[in-house]
């Protein structure tokens, strides 16, 4: 039995994620799935890794136009960690399917709100009844930003007590990283659902409807900065992730449930006024041309083949500086969680994001929450969200800490 199977390890993030795999501490039983054993051998014999390690690596071959090659490897294995995307074009339904069918953890990094929200009605009961835990959406989008209202909501129930309810959460982010061939794929698959790049729908992945949110918006100033952030083309979905993990609590009634007049937004801080507001005119722009323009997923593959990305040594200098505050609802108490990572955090952090999560799934299932061994089409702040910034400290080099704030300080000198 594998602790963990990587499908898609032959792409981009796939191949870093299996690198991240094969040099963890921990060293987990892993293998390599995908269409081509060829390249899964070369793959493998790439990975920076003892020969021993890389021979215990098994590869497995497996493709979403073979179903019984995927439920094959779900069976065999506590975890799967599923890198091909677009999600709803490549068979990502049915590789969730068979994990949900196997009763075997499920990561991915989708940014599909359509795919996670088909999942959702038609998996969600299935995956309780097997007890499979499904986590969708875990790297960049939307795992930090999750992580971290969880934390920055427990910093104000310690502060107030445990019955105390949170309005709002607002997360503020300054990063370096880069796009991939497989990031523009994905995106150019939204196109058949324009009214997603926007905050339409901001409860679809929720059971329950919560508090009106926030419309669209140019620029919007971050105090946990003292600057001013961006829209982007990925916050809609961010939102209903965040939105999810409120809902499940919520209707469970579970005392860190963050309260009915949740509400949640996420913004790029750009180094002034002036960037903020270009970074989100870009984003509307881009929008824009991937519903309106045909053929834009040509093109966009022209430019950046999927499988294709960054040098190493841009992905060691990207970083992620992420801050969250949670504003409890007597307006003076604030919970703040920053959250940074260096490593460019769409993919070299990405590879932990996924592997941490993973690993949570596989290695840590005792500790997991009620619900998530309840199982079910879940959130990473529903399974486990203080084990996973432990192990992203412990493993993967990223810092989280949190703490209150009072309405009296300065919330950009706390932490800094």
């Amino acid at each position: 039995m594998y602790d963990v199977v990587v499908y898609g390890a032959t792409g981009f993030t796939g191949q870093l994620t299996a690198q991240y795999l094969a040099e963890h501490p921990q060293a987990p039983a892993i293998a390599l799935a995908g269409r081509n054993v060829a390249k899964l051998r070369k793959v493998r014999e790439q990975l920076d890794v003892p020969k021993e390690r890389r021979d215990a690596i098994q590869l497995i071959e497996a493709s979403a136009e073979d179903p019984a090659s995927i439920q094959a490897f779900a069976r065999s294995t506590k975890a799967i960690i599923n890198t091909v995307g677009p999600y709803l074009k490549l068979g990502g339904f049915d590789v969730v399917k068979a994990a949900v069918e196997a009763g075997a953890g499920y990561v991915d990094l989708a940014g599909e709100s359509v795919f996670y929200a088909r999942l959702i009605q038609e998996l969600h009961e299935a995956a309780q009844k097997t007890h499979a835990v499904i986590v969708p959406s875990s790297a960049m989008d939307s795992l930090p930003f999750d992580i971290s209202t969880y934390l920055a909501v427990k910093e104000v129930k310690k502060a107030l007590g445990g019955n105390a309810d949170v309005g709002r959460v607002e997360s503020g982010y300054a990063a370096q990283g880069s796009f991939s061939g497989g990031s523009f794929a994905s995106l150019a698959s939204m196109r058949t659902h324009p009214e997603l790049f926007k905050y339409a729908q901001p409860y679809m992945l929720s059971p329950v409807k919560g508090a009106a949110t926030s419309p669209w918006f140019f620029t919007r100033y971050m105090p946990q900065f003292g600057r001013s952030g961006a829209f982007t083309i990925l916050s809609p979905h961010n939102t209903r992730v965040l939105n999810r993990t409120w809902g499940l609590l919520e209707e469970a009634r579970l005392p860190e449930r963050y309260g009915p007049t949740f509400s949640f937004l996420d913004v790029f801080v750009a180094p002034n006024y002036l960037l903020s507001f270009l970074v989100s005119v870009t984003c509307t722009v881009l929008a824009w041309v991937l519903v309106n323009v045909p053929h834009i997923e040509k093109g966009l593959a022209w430019i950046a083949p999927p499988g294709t990305g960054a040098s190493k040594e841009a992905l060691e200098s990207g970083y992620l500086d992420a801050r969250t505050v949670a504003y409890a609802r007597d307006g003076k108490t604030r919970g703040l969680v920053v959250f940074r990572a260096k490593g460019d955090p769409g993919y070299l952090k990405t590879a932990a994001f996924l592997g941490e999560m993973a690993l949570t799934i596989a290695l840590e299932k005792e500790r997991l929450t009620p619900m998530a061994k309840q199982g079910g089409i879940l959130t990473p702040a529903t399974v486990a969200p203080e084990i996973i910034a432990a192990r992203l400290g412990k493993y993967a080099g990223v810092t989280i800490k949190g703490t209150k704030v009072s309405d009296s300080e300065d919330v950009s000198k706390v932490l800094a």
